[in-house]
């Protein structure tokens, strides 16, 4: 997520984030794993990165969308076998 793109550029841990912010370390580490935070951790972190909340928002909800579930995982890696040993005969 973008909350860890922006952390280090800035050259901080997770456990600076966290005391700067006011949030836990375990919230900061939910966060960039892709987990939607609370309007609360949103409105602290927009606040230490001098950002809209909006622009954190908005990149939580496109970072969930990105993500496949196990069974579209399962079927590209079972098109891709296919397609490999296609491409061996």
């Amino acid at each position: 997520m973008i909350v860890r793109k922006l952390r280090l550029e800035k050259g901080w841990s997770q456990e600076q984030l966290a005391e700067i912010s006011g949030l836990s370390v375990r919230t900061i580490q939910r966060i960039e794993r892709g987990q939607n935070p609370s309007l609360e951790s949103l409105k602290s972190l927009a606040a230490v990165f001098e950002t809209e909340v909006s622009e954190l928002k908005m990149e939580a909800v496109m970072s969930n969308q990105a993500k496949i579930s196990v069974e579209e995982e399962q079927a590209i890696i079972y098109v891709r076998d296919i397609l490999l040993r296609m491409a061996n005969l």
